[in-house]
């Protein structure tokens, strides 16, 4: 099984990068003219917190979950709908 570029991705624009390294422009394909900055804004910032998604999914499921780990979650949630 081939695994992901590691994380932390980030937005540049519209863009989704490793670092210097472009990891998806993505954000685009479904696009055309029509389509709203704005959408394709949210599309850039969920793709660019999926390192860290799986990483929250990760720590729940793990046997010794806590507070913590909802807590880490609901800031990775929240990083991947655009807020603060």
């Amino acid at each position: 099984m081939k695994t992901h570029t590691p994380g932390p991705w980030h937005t540049a624009g519209l863009n989704v990068r490793a670092g210097d390294a472009l990891i998806c422009y993505a954000t685009n394909h479904w696009a055309d003219d029509e389509t709203p900055e704005s959408e394709r804004q949210a599309n850039a910032n969920l793709i660019a917190a999926a390192p860290e998604l799986l990483s929250a999914l990760e720590r729940l499921v793990h046997p010794m979950a806590d507070d913590e780990d909802l807590t880490y979650a609901l800031k990775i949630i929240a990083k991947a709908k655009g807020q603060p």
